[in-house]
Parts: C-alpha cells; sequence; structure tokens
C-alpha cells in the first residue's frame, strides 16, 4: 500500500495533477432560497449567510447550529459583512437598503436608505468609521458608521456595481462593476485614484490582499485577475474555472487566494507562484462567495443550491510570499 501511495504521488507531481481536498465537513441548511453571501466573524464565533430568503441567518462554525436569524429585509439579502472589530454586521438588499446590526443579539441600529436600486455590496473599513456599498444605480457611497449620514456618492461606473473594497490602511476604496471595469478610490479626497481595465466582462467581486499591495478581481469573462495597487498593473490571470467566477478571498496570511464560480466549484491558488493547489467540489448549483475562517483552517461557500459548506483548507508551503515574488519579478526585468 505504501508502494502504491507513493507512486501515485509521484505520478501526480509528473503529470501536475492538483491535489483533492476532502469533501465539505460540514453542509448547513436552513435557508429557503439562494446563499448570496457568507462572512465569518473576525473572532471565529459565527458564521453569517444572506439569502434570496430575505435573511440573515448566524450559525456555530463548529456545529452549523442556528444562532441568529436577522429579519427586517423586504427583499433578497444580496451581501454581509462584519466590522473588523466583531462589534457591528452590515447587509446588503434587493429592498435599495443596507443596514446596520449588533450581531451577537441580532439587534437593529440602523437602515441606510439612498441608494434608487438594489443594493449589491457592503464593506466596513478597518477602523470601523466608514461603510461603503455599492448599488445597480451604478454608484457606490460612503457613510459614516457612527450617524448613517451618507458622506458622498462616487459616480464613475456606467453599470451596475457588484463589489465594494476598503484597503487595510482604509486609504483606498475599489469597487468592481457589471462596465468590466475596476475604479480605485481616494476615501479621504473621493477622488478617482486609478481605473483597472482588462476583463472582457462583468467584474463581479473584488478584494484587497491583507497587506494591501494587490488586488483580486472576479469576472463573468471565467478568469480572476490580481492587480498591483500601487501601479494598476495586471500581475496574473487565474484561468480554470470552466464558467463565471462570481467570488474570491485572499486567506487571512495572504498566502492563498479562494475563487468561486458557476461552475460549482471552488479552486485555491497559491500566490508564490500563481499554481492552482486544489478544487472543492460538493454544491449541486453554482457558487456566489467563498470566505476564509481567521485561522485560514476552514473556508465557508455560499450556493446557489440554498446551503453553507465548511471545508478544510488543503495549504501549502509557499516558496515566497506575493511581496516576495512581486520584488523577485522586478529584479528579473
Amino acid at each position: 500500500m505504501t508502494t502504491l501511495v507513493s507512486l501515485i504521488g509521484l505520478m501526480a507531481s509528473i503529470f501536475g495533477t492538483e491535489p483533492k481536498a476532502e469533501p465539505a465537513k460540514i453542509t448547513i441548511h436552513g435557508h429557503t432560497n439562494v446563499v448570496n453571501a457568507v462572512k465569518f466573524a473576525p473572532d471565529g464565533s459565527g458564521l453569517a449567510s444572506a439569502s434570496d430568503d430575505d435573511t440573515v441567518r448566524i450559525v456555530d462554525p463548529a456545529s452549523g447550529d442556528l444562532l441568529l436569524t436577522l429579519k427586517g429585509h423586504t427583499d433578497s439579502v444580496l451581501d454581509v459583512a462584519y466590522s473588523f472589530d466583531g462589534t457591528k454586521m452590515a447587509t446588503a438588499s434587493a429592498d435599495h437598503t443596507a443596514k446596520i446590526w449588533e450581531p451577537s443579539e441580532g439587534k437593529l441600529l440602523m437602515t441606510l436608505g439612498g441608494h434608487s436600486d438594489a443594493v449589491n455590496s457592503v464593506t466596513f473599513s478597518v477602523d470601523g468609521k466608514w461603510l461603503a456599498t455599492g448599488s445597480d444605480d451604478d454608484t457606490v457611497k460612503l457613510w459614516n458608521v457612527m450617524t448613517g449620514k451618507n458622506v458622498t456618492t462616487l459616480k464613475g461606473h456606467s453599470d451596475s456595481v457588484n463589489g465594494v473594497a476598503f484597503s487595510s490602511d482604509g486609504k483606498l476604496l475599489a469597487s468592481g462593476s457589471s462596465d468590466n471595469i475596476v475604479r480605485i478610490w481616494n476615501v479621504i479626497t473621493h477622488h478617482l485614484v486609478r481605473t483597472l481595465k482588462g476583463h472582457t466582462d462583468t467584474v463581479n467581486a473584488l478584494a484587497f490582499s491583507p497587506d494591501g499591495t494587490l488586488i483580486a478581481t472576479a469576472s463573468h469573462d471565467d478568469t480572476v485577475k490580481i492587480w498591483e495597487t500601487a501601479s494598476g498593473e495586471n500581475d496574473a490571470t487565474l484561468s480554470g474555472h470552466g464558467g463565471p467566477v462570481r467570488g474570491l478571498a485572499f486567506s487571512n496570511d495572504g498566502t492563498l487566494l479562494a475563487t468561486s464560480g458557476d461552475d460549482g466549484t471552488v479552486k485555491i491558488w497559491n500566490l508564490s507562484n500563481d499554481a492552482e493547489v486544489a478544487t472543492l467540489d460538493g454544491h449541486s448549483d453554482w457558487l456566489n462567495d467563498v470566505t476564509f475562517a481567521p485561522d485560514d483552517a476552514t473556508l465557508a461557500t455560499a450556493g446557489e443550491d440554498s446551503t453553507v459548506k465548511i471545508w478544510n483548507v488543503p495549504k501549502p508551503k509557499p516558496s515566497a510570499t506575493p511581496a516576495e515574488k512581486k520584488s523577485s519579478s522586478k529584479e528579473k526585468k
């Protein structure tokens, strides 16, 4: 048996077959419609999921047991986000509003109205002062979390804004749109800093790397692109999904990127060499979102099949960090 296992391993190394991850640890039922987004609480104590059933469910990620159900939206909940200290939660909905909650008790703190169409995405700045929302009305709005006041409305996209993300230093805000473009804004001046062009179809989701040096974007053109934040240079294009890519997330240590798409799989990429590490396959329909647990040992997925799954993360030992890889690439030039 040992010889056989060694032979299989040798063949995999020769022919480049990526390792297959084990099946999902937990499959969580409870939503009665499509699950659009999932996020872990910063301390790992909860896992929130947003659904077309107009609710957010918070479960214990260790057992899948329901802790709370948040009700208040009158249409599909399209996104959910925790503040970085875990004291607040924001939700985005097709009812044209965003809401801010106290997640430990499920208390609604405020409703943010102002968008004229569905709110697709929501995210907190690291310091918790600002909330950004992206909408089908083609705009990004920046809100003061303490007062609920709309500080500014960022205009420039010519189609729906599907994803918004703050950089780790809080100075930049990125937005991805159905106009195929990513725009990067200065949070203080509200001016456009840079435009990223390269995708040939809708940008569905985006994220800054934990150190802020990279931006990853997921698109309906079946690819994921990785960009250098400072220059806007397209550092890499990741191809492998057999359809549109709808969700992505960096691991918290910055070494991995997880992507999810219409082919019903999650792919995990090693950012030291942009190689595919593993494919997670188990949902019966396409995947809308993926997120890492705080310890990077597990990740969760949101499915069109109305379920949430939690998986073990097969984590490689990278030969170099993304920053080291970038430095090495510049030296070669």
